[in-house]
């Protein structure tokens, strides 16, 4: 199944850019994520847990590192959702330190589910699931 790039503005000016982002539907409506193959895991804001009334620091605590080095904890949950129409569960770090709108797609969780074929030029992602 392949996927356009989805394009933002970036850093509040009215300068676009176009990145990997994916559309993943949830329980009560759809995140926008970002593919990232540096992340270890995924992870989405707290708020969209707490917003699927997961009580998020239930969760399985563990520590994240961004690409600065600035750590942060993250709370971990298997949630069901759809990507493409596809249902998936995926293992998601919800934190209250990522200053991000959108969720993250990382090895663990989502590159561990699907082939993940990104062609930059084209602007487009191609996901085939694993059997």
């Amino acid at each position: 199944m392949k996927f356009d790039y989805i394009k933002m503005m970036a850093g509040g000016k009215i300068n676009f850019v176009s990145l990997p982002l994916l559309e993943v539907a949830l329980s009560k409506g759809n995140l926008f994520c970002l593919i990232d193959s540096g992340a270890d895991c995924c992870y989405f804001p707290a708020s969209i847990g707490e917003a699927l009334d997961i009580n998020v620091k239930n969760g399985e605590p563990r520590e994240g590192k961004g690409i600065t080095g600035t750590k942060f904890t993250a709370y971990f949950h298997t949630i069901d959702c759809k990507i493409g129409g596809w249902d998936c569960k995926m293992k998601i770090g919800f934190s209250y330190e990522l200053g991000i709108p959108f969720g993250i797609l990382g090895r663990e969780g989502f590159f561990s589910l699907c082939k993940v074929c990104i062609d930059h030029k084209k602007e487009e992602v191609e996901l085939k699931l694993y059997n």
